[in-house]
């Protein structure tokens, strides 16, 4: 019993370092693709999004990721707020 709580403890305690590890890629250095209906994406990880949550109305976003060769890539698009799905 006690051997599960250590283990856990250390898992705890170590986890946020394994994710700090990886970088946020730097925007500014890569080549920001605007998205059009129907373009083909290969998203095999999603690495950082806009955050919109607090802004309301159609607003612009971009939408960094890794495809399925690790290549980085970014993508802008426009999309709702999340302020308009509020009741308010």
């Amino acid at each position: 019993m006690k051997l599960a709580a250590i283990t856990t403890t250390l898992i705890a305690a170590f986890a946020p370092m394994a994710f700090a590890s990886e970088k946020a890629p730097d925007i500014s250095k890569l080549d920001v693709q605007q998205y059009h209906y129907g373009m083909q994406l290969d998203i095999d990880q999603v690495l950082q999004r806009t955050d919109n949550s607090r802004k309301s109305g159609v607003v612009p976003s971009v939408l960094v990721y890794r495809d399925s060769q690790g290549e980085v890539h970014a993508v802008r698009f426009m999309e709702w707020g999340g302020l308009n799905n509020q009741n308010g």
